[in-house]
Parts: C-alpha cells; structure tokens; sequence
C-alpha cells in the first residue's frame, strides 16, 4: 500500500513547542444522537461547530479537530503566545457559559471542557499530508481531564494553572486519577470571576542605589545573586563603567564542557588570537616565569606545555595552573575592577582558579564582584571563603518608571507607563520586552519567560530556522559554523541582521554573534525536534573533524559533547574518555570525573546491538583512579568503581587487551588498600587475559603487566622466591625501546615497578650484598625513562632496602631526598609513605612531643587515604615509639592491634617483623608468655617465607630471653650469602665467637 508523506518524508520538518489544548464535549450527545434524525443532528452539531469555533479563534486558538460530541482546540501551536494558557481557560470558559443551540426548541446543551498543557511536536504549517499538526500527550491529557469536570464546568491541569500568573480564582482538586496515568493529579477549577494577579517579588537588584553602595563600600568580593533575568549583568556592567580598568570573566554553560573555559576565552580576547600560539603568551606575558608560561600553553592545548605532564603530579599541576592563571591576570591588571559573571555556568576546574584568586592575599589590590543564579556550587567551591553576597531585589515601582524612561528615552506616556510597570512585576527583563512590544500596541501580560522568549524568537519570521541553528551552535557562535548547518538559508547576513533588529543576538565583530541573553538561546534550541538536533549536532561534529582539527584538539570537550548529542554514542564515549583524561593531567579532577560520567550515561544509552562493553571497563577504571586521587584508596565509591570494572570483565566471552589498564588499576587500588582476595582476582583476570591474546598484537604489555601485578602480590604476600622467577621472566620480554611509554595506558612503567618491589624483596630474602648493585639499577632505569613523576616512588621506596642491608645513612639521605621531591610534586601518598619510613630508620625523631604526634598523624593519615598495605607495619613502629616514651599500655594496645590487622589482610610481607616488635613491647611490659609466642610465631612465619632478615632478627631476640641457643642463631646465619654485612649478621657472630 501507498503511504504518501509519511515521517520519513517530513524529517527535518518542523518543531518542538509548548501549547494548550483544549478538549470540549457535549454532555449526553449519545443520547441525543440516539434519538435524533441524521440530517436535524447535521446542522444541529454545525451551529454548535461555528459558535465553538468563533469563540476559539477569538482567543487566537486554533480547532484542529471535530469530533462529532466536541472538538479539540489548541493555544502557540503557530505563534509562540506568552498568554496562551490564559487565552485557553478564558475561551472555555466562555465557551461554557456562551455557545447556545439546542437540539430542539426549548432545550439548550451543556459543555464541559478540560484544558491542559504540555510539549508537543508540531508538524510544519505547509505540510500537504492529512497528518495531525501535533503530537503528543497533552490533548489525551485534556481530554482525560475534561470527564472529571462538572457538566457546565472547566477543569485545567497543574501545568495550565502554573502560567496563569495568578490571573484567575481557582478551587483545587487533589489527588485525581486520569485513565492511562499511573500517578494522581491535582487539577483546578477556574471559577467565573477574574481576579488580578498576584504581586510576586522576585530577588532583584536594578536602580537600588543600596546595592550600588554596597558594592562600592564593601572590603571584600561581592556576589550578585538573582533568578535568571534579574538583571545582574546589567548591574556588574554598571559598576564596570565608572572602574578605572576592568577585566571581565564569563561563564558559558551551554554544550561546552571544557575547563578554565572563562579564562581560555580571556586569554584568547587578550591575545587577539581565536588559537593563539606559544609566542603569543610570551608575547602577551613576557615577565611570567617559564613554567608559568608553559602551564598557560598547557591548558590552551599547545605542545609547548606537553613536559609539564610528566613533571608535575596531578595536583601540582591543578595548584600551578590555577596560580598561573592568577599570575597572567595580575599581569595585565595590576588593580582595578574584576568581574566573574554567571557563576552557575561555571565548570569545576574554573571554580577551583576563582578560589585559588579570591584565597590570595593579593585579590586584595582588586574590587571583584561575581554574579550567580542560587546554585549548590556556590556553596561547595565558596562556602567556606568571605564574600559580601547581595541578594537582588525586584525593582519597586518608582525604580521601574525610571527604566522605562530610559529605556524609551522619555518617549513614553503616563498611561503606558503605569500599566507596563504594573505588568513587569519589578521584572526588568519582563519590562524590557513588553516596552518593545508595546511599540507595536501589544503590551499583554506575558505567561511566562520562556514562552516571552519564544514568542521573540517567533517575531523574526523566517529567520527563525537559522536562530534554531545557531543555537545548537551554543550561546555564541561564528558565522563559519553557522555556515555548516544553515547554508540553505543564504544570505546569512539578512536573518543575522533581523535578529540584532529584534534583540535576539548582538554581533561581536564581523564573524561572530551572541543571543542577548542565554534564556533565548535555550527557547531556540528547545524549539527544535529531537531528530534534527541530533542531525545537526552530526553535522557540526562532522564539520568540527574535517575543518577544524586543530580547535578539536586543543578543546576536545567540544567535538565530545556534540557527539553526545548527536548519539553518537561510541565516538562520544571515546572522546569523553579523552577530555577526561585531559582534565585530569591538568589537574581539574572533578572535571575529569564528570566528563567520565558522561561517558558512563552515554554508555547506558547505548542502542542494545552496541557492545559498549569494554568502553564501560575503561569508563570505570578512568571512574576509580580519578577517583582515589580526590577521596583515598578506601573511599566506598572508589571500591564501586573497581568492583563494576571486575563484574564486567568476568561477564564478557572473550579477552581483550584492552582490559589491561583497567585490571592493573583495579589491583593496585586493591593491594594498595590491602584487600587480597580481590588483588587476587585482578591478578588472575590479568593472568587468563595475558594467555589468551596475542602477545605480538599486544607488544606483549598485557603479559608485562600480568608479570608487574605477580611480581607486586608475591612481595606483599611474603612469596620472595616466586617473586624473584616472576621478575627475572619479566626481564625476558621487557625491551625500553618499545615498552617505556606503556605509562601513558598502564599508569606504570613495569621494569621500574618490578624492580621496586624485586629490591627489597631480594634485602629481606638475606641478599644484602646486592643491595647497592640494584639500587643502582634502580637509579640508571629511571634516569633512561625521565619521568619525573615516578621519581618519589623510586627515591623513598629505594631507601627501604637500603635499610635494610644496613646502609642507614645512605637510607636516610635518599629519603630525605624522595621526600622532597614528594613536596616539590604535591605527591601526597609519597609525603605520607616517607614521613613512616622516616620515623622507622630515624626512630630518635619520635622521642620528642612534636615528633609522637607528628608520627600519630602519619598514622591517621594512612588510615584517611586508605593506604592500608603498610599501615601495620607501620603501627606497631609507633607501638615502639610509645614504649620508648614510657606509655607502655598504648604501646601495648597499638602493637596488638597492628598484628591481628596484618593477620586478617594475608598480606604478610611484615607479619614476622610485626609479630617481633609486638614481642618486644610484650617482654618489656611484663607480659612475657605472649611475648615469647608471639616471637616464635615470628620466627616459624619468616622461616617459611626464607625472609633470612625477619628470621635472624626474631632469633636474636628469642636469644636474648633465653628461647634460643646458637644453633638456632647459626641457622639463621646460613640463610645469609657470606658478603653479606648487616649489623643483626655481625651480632649473630660475635655470640657463635663467644661460644
């Protein structure tokens, strides 16, 4: 069969709007029609079609269906109207009490209506098919709504009543059940008299001479806050004007997720450059110091910033950043006017600048006034700053005439003026665009702002089409991207031009436009069917790939939201993956978080046929390792992360290397927070997929990364033997040549890892000897890598074998030195993992009252990050510490807690050395059998694990109170290579010589 004209011929056509409608019917027509003769009942239902009719289009309603007992009528379907609900009620209204014919002389009919409100897709005006003009759920609603209606009555729906403005008298009816709505709704009887509408008092600010002195008096930043079109860019501007120099900051929140947004633009204007180079910043800012220039080059996407990655932690380079950005603007304004304009559009990397600003001693050289819409983030980025914040008032009456004779330059009369002032409400954008439209004699109430916006957008006619384009652009736009989408409407110039005419846009320079206010960009967007935003978001991607990849590139966040848009779904995935990494080397980690999880939503979009598997895997393991860096290894939602990266994984037929990454990440927060049985089961997961995929498609980093992961478990475990086979097999594959970038994916470099643990592994297994041959390796491995940011890593944890072969001062040195390195890098994990060791190879430090409670904070802050792999260890040190100074029941009470937490983890890598510190602290107490079970328990463990020095230090000790003999310290002698020089091994002969 035919189906001329059906959707697919019409996509592309027409658009989203906001409507009433109007659903009427004739109580008791099937009664009537029952009886009645199929002519009389003709031109009876005729007279009742015409009257009904007359008095919809009165009220600018079109009927759009006749329905042989009533008619359905609707409200802005072709022109966006403000008052198109109240036209609505008033027509049924009227309708009721007006439309008079009767079946037969003597008799009149009874009507009773239901008026709703809602969305719907409205097909376009010259459509030559038979199709409804608008689809959705609103006329099922009215309908539904009108059969609990009263005969003789109008009933309307909450969302009617909500754009009303108060303009009519309404008895409430709650908790109503409509057929084929599953939940209750409160509906409203509008009764027959008007009544005026309420006086709201919306927070503003515009002409109150109070806030002006405010601003100007007050020693601290300001923050303006109103609802949206209070006029708080108006005010900000006004204070700007008399400013001795000004720079201005704007928040964008439409499409673009990028961060430092406000301050890229700034530097962008600045530099005169839409993709300045790295010339332009030296240029620009010539006095800043080079890393200062280079993180600016950074953020801009330039490769002149690309060595601060490697050099700088995440959370350095967030502190260098945002300072730099402080510096730049200094730079250019030493004093004067700051302003920071809609902060709720901020994103929250730019909040993090803006704190950093406003903390500095020197913001105060600066008067620096903010403006927001109420928004929770004020409060979480700002909370806990002081700021004078100013909520804006609405304008009183006398304030409003003032506006208005500026705004009509006194050409307005007194009647006019009196009833726009009373219209606007103390509503400056309100009386804004009722000044304008009562130039053309219209000055009605508007229902609402959004549909006052759309009905503006709907004044330029057709050039509406290419404001609806421009708008999926975002709030400014160029007229080469607009180009890519609204080509068929050439010359743009003319729909531009009527556009600034009607107030919609203001031009910037020649090739660039901005809607007047964010609102009628948004009423524009809105305005367009789903299906076309996703083709024209398809389209503006496709164009951002082929001509301007260099934009892309420098802000991938843009191409990532378009594609989101367009539901691309698995580009967009990928690119959200990327932005987010993105973010999170320019250290913006709550950015880098919310660009994952918009991939993750994406990811639960994704059509049933795409297998977004493994994106959800790297989703997760990007979810948790940013994650860990904001809330400690431990955090619960970091725990979620990583168990959703293993329930995925395990659920999936078939390997992928690309799990690598995600499953390493998943061990190392498991080992790091001492959670064995899952360390294991990444380890496994890691293990099965290295056997199952090709190593030479791989380059064999997926089997070097299940070395790295065995290599970790089997030192943490107290496996030292095993560990030893694992790293040497490793040693077989690993080439620097091919694998020395795997840290970009893995997070790690794998021969350095591997070597970090083989080193202290190989001191505890009684190598002593090779010691200083492997730190060596250690040190010329890393200098061949230069990464930096592995270099508080490999400087505190090589001090530890170093130690423990009894190179105490070359211990300390290197220490010392890692500890600085963690400080200059903002390397929190690593200042915290030195700051214990310090306390065990130095243990002179906590003897003091600063020293205790320095190391107790160490302690708790282990505990906070969730570094749970040495915190026994570490405890039962501070055990002996405590002992030393004499509290002997703490010392007690730690040291034990610290040998049932190690038992309980599996990790025993220190158990032996734990269980001996707490038998020392047991002798020295009194508690002398445990003491000495403890020890041997110690001793037993050690042996097991060929741990030579726990075996020989547990040995000395039972010697020294009388539970061992020299045979026992002869064995644990031989477990040593004779070039072995430790002090336990000079003790242990100097009893054998004593024999």
């Amino acid at each position: 069969m035919n189906r001329p004209h059906m959707p697919g011929s019409t996509r592309g056509m027409g658009e989203r709007k906001q409507i009433t409608a109007v659903f009427m019917d004739v109580v008791g027509f099937s009664l009537i029609a029952s009886t009645a003769d199929a002519e009389d009942l003709q031109h009876w239902l005729e007279d009742f079609y015409t009257q009904s009719r007359t008095i919809i289009e009165a009220h600018d309603g079109e009927v759009t269906e006749y329905l042989g007992d009533g008619i359905v009528a609707l409200f802005g379907l072709t022109h966006a109207d403000e008052l198109s609900a109240a036209k609505a009620v008033n027509a049924a209204m009227t309708a009721v009490r007006e439309v008079k014919t009767g079946y037969k002389p003597g008799t009149e009919i009874t009507l009773r209506v239901g008026v709703a409100t809602g969305e719907v897709a409205v097909r376009a005006s010259d459509s030559d098919d038979s199709l409804p003009r608008a689809t959705g759920m609103v006329t099922t609603l009215a309908q539904r709504i009108q059969e609990k209606a009263e005969p003789g009555t109008v009933m309307i729906a909450e969302t009617t009543r909500n754009l009303l403005r108060g303009g009519f008298s309404l008895s409430e009816r709650p908790g109503q059940k409509l057929k084929g709505f599953a939940e209750q709704q409160t509906l409203f009887q509008p009764m027959p008299e008007l009544r005026q509408p309420e006086t709201r008092v919306p927070a503003y600010f515009v002409g109150r001479r109070a806030e002006l002195e405010r601003i100007n008096s007050s020693d601290h930043p300001c923050l303006l806050v109103g609802q949206a079109g209070i006029g708080k860019t108006t005010l900000a501007r006004y204070v700007a004007k008399s400013a001795p120099a000004v720079l201005h900051f704007g928040a964008n929140g439409v499409h673009v997720r990028a961060s430092y947004q406000p301050f890229i633009d700034w530097i962008m204007r600045e530099t005169g450059c839409a993709l300045p180079e790295f010339s332009d910043i030296q240029s620009l800012f010539p006095d800043l110091e080079a890393d200062t220039q280079r993180a600016l080059a950074l953020v801009l996407g330039l490769p002149n910033g690309q060595r601060l990655l490697a050099e700088r932690t995440n959370v350095a380079l967030k502190a260098l950043i945002e300072d730099s950005f402080w510096q730049a603007i200094r730079a250019r304004q030493s004093s004067g006017l700051l302003i920071f304009e809609d902060l709720h559009w901020l994103d929250n990397a730019s909040f993090g600048v803006l704190a950093h600003i406003l903390q500095d001693a020197a913001a105060a050289d600066y008067q620096i006034l903010m403006t927001s819409r109420e928004d929770t983030k004020i409060g979480k980025y700002l909370g806990n700053l002081t700021l004078d914040i100013i909520p804006l008032d609405a304008l009183d009456d006398d304030t409003a005439a003032g506006m208005l004779q500026a705004l009509s330059q006194g050409n307005v009369a007194d009647g006019t003026r009196d009833a726009l002032v009373e219209q606007a409400a103390g509503v400056p954008l309100f009386l804004e665009q009722l000044f304008k439209r009562s130039q053309g004699g219209d000055t009605k109430i508007p229902g609402s702002l959004m549909d006052l916006l759309a009905e503006q957008i709907d004044a330029t006619g057709a050039s509406k089409p290419v404001l609806q384009c421009a708008a999926v652009i975002g709030r400014s736009f160029s007229l080469n991207m607009l180009r890519s989408l609204a080509d068929a409407h050439e010359p743009l110039d003319r729909h531009l031009n009527k556009a600034c005419m009607q107030g919609v846009l203001e031009q910037d320079d020649d090739g660039h436009w901005t809607f007047a206010h964010a609102l009628l960009q948004q009423a524009a967007y809105q305005g367009l069917l789903r299906r076309t935003r996703i083709d024209y978001h398809s389209k503006l991607a496709a164009h951002l790939q082929a001509e301007h990849p260099d934009a892309v590139r420098r802000n991938p966040a843009l191409l990532a939201d378009h594609l989101s848009r367009a539901q691309q779904h698995v580009p967009a995935i990928q690119n959200y993956l990327a932005v987010s990494q993105w973010a999170l080397f320019q250290g913006a980690l709550d950015d880098a978080e919310a660009h994952i999880l918009a991939a993750l939503s994406l990811c639960d979009e994704a059509p049933a046929d795409v297998d977004v598997t493994d994106l959800e895997i790297a989703c997760y393991t990007a979810l948790g390792a940013t994650r860990t860096h904001t809330q400690g290894f431990t955090a619960p939602t970091v725990r979620e992360a990583y168990a959703a990266v293993e329930k995925l994984a395990t659920s999936k037929q078939e390997y992928s290397s690309a799990n690598g990454p995600a499953f390493l990440g998943g061990f190392s927060h498991a080992v790091i927070s001492a959670d064995r049985p899952s360390a294991a089961r990444f380890c496994d997961l890691l293990r099965d997929t290295a056997a199952n995929v090709c190593a030479g498609e791989t380059n064999n980093e997926v089997q070097l990364a299940s070395f790295n992961a065995r290599v970790c478990l089997n030192f943490y475990t107290g496996d030292f033997e095993q560990l030893f086979a694992e790293f040497s097999e490793m040693q077989d594959i690993y080439d620097l040549s091919r694998h020395g970038g795997v840290i970009s994916s893995y997070g790690v470099d794998f021969l350095a890892a591997c070597q970090l643990f083989d080193a202290p592994g190989r001191a505890i297994h009684g190598d002593a000897h090779m010691i200083p041959r492997l730190i060596a390796d250690i040190d010329a491995h890393q200098e061949r890598l230069n990464i930096p940011v592995m270099l508080p890593w490999a400087q505190v944890w090589g001090a530890v074998p170093l130690y423990y072969a009894g190179l105490q001062d070359q211990a300390l040195a290197r220490l010392t030195l890692g500890l600085d390195t963690a400080h200059q890098q903002s390397a929190t994990f690593w200042q915290a993992t030195g700051a214990a060791w310090l306390n065990i190879m130095n243990p002179d430090i906590a003897l003091t009252d600063p020293g205790i409670a320095a190391f107790e904070q160490t302690i708790k802050t282990h505990e906070v990050m969730g570094s749970n792999i040495g915190l026994p260890y570490f405890r039962a040190h501070y055990a002996v510490a405590l002992l030393a100074r004499g509290d002997h029941d703490k010392a007690y009470q730690t040291a034990l807690f610290a040998t049932r937490e190690n038992e309980a983890t599996g990790l025993w890598c220190w158990y032996p050395e734990v269980l001996r510190l707490h038998a020392g602290i047991c002798h020295d107490t009194g508690r002398t059998d445990e003491g000495a079970k403890a020890l041997a328990q110690a001793a037993t463990i050690a042996q097991k694990q060929n741990a030579w020095l726990w075996v020989i230090r547990a040995r000395l000790d039972q010697f020294r109170m009388g539970r061992a003999n020299q045979s026992d310290i002869a064995e644990a002698l031989a477990g040593f290579d004779p070039d072995a020089v430790l002090p336990e091994i000079i003790q242990a002969r100097d009893i054998l010589a004593a024999a």
